[in-house]
């Protein structure tokens, strides 16, 4: 790679766009008690703390308030995220939860569409753009 004398000059460079993931579920709450947020409000906090400081994309998975540890609750999920949307309406919200979103006892998962026509969500399981 040939690099110039200006080349390494920041307004040379890229754009730069920083993530953060500042709850994930591999740490629990004892393991760093004053940096880990447990309550709903305390992970709204430290996503305006991540936009501050310059993230602009925040991997979130959401604790369960009571426990501290990740919820398995989509209910959950979706209320954070209303939360986030207002908290900080220009940061990228990228969900996590993966395998952790398993139904416990005999629920099933309902996932949903979003019909950017209508305004409104749908069963997947009903009416679903993707033939």
């Amino acid at each position: 790679m040939y690099f110039t004398d200006r080349s390494l000059l920041p307004e040379n460079q890229p754009p730069l766009i920083i993530t953060a993931a500042p709850y994930g579920p591999t740490w629990i709450p004892s393991d760093f008690p004053e940096d880990i947020p447990v309550t709903w409000d305390e992970q709204v906090q430290k996503a305006v703390d991540c936009f501050n400081a310059g993230a602009r994309i925040l991997h979130i998975d959401v604790r369960d308030p009571e426990t501290g540890k990740i919820s398995k609750n989509i209910d959950d999920y979706s209320a954070q995220i209303g939360r986030l949307r207002e908290a900080v309406p220009d940061m990228v919200l990228q969900v996590g939860g993966s395998i952790s979103f398993a139904p416990e006892g005999d629920d099933v998962a309902k996932w949903q569409s979003y019909d950017t026509t209508l305004g409104t969500c749908w069963p997947r399981s009903t009416r679903s753009p993707i033939r």
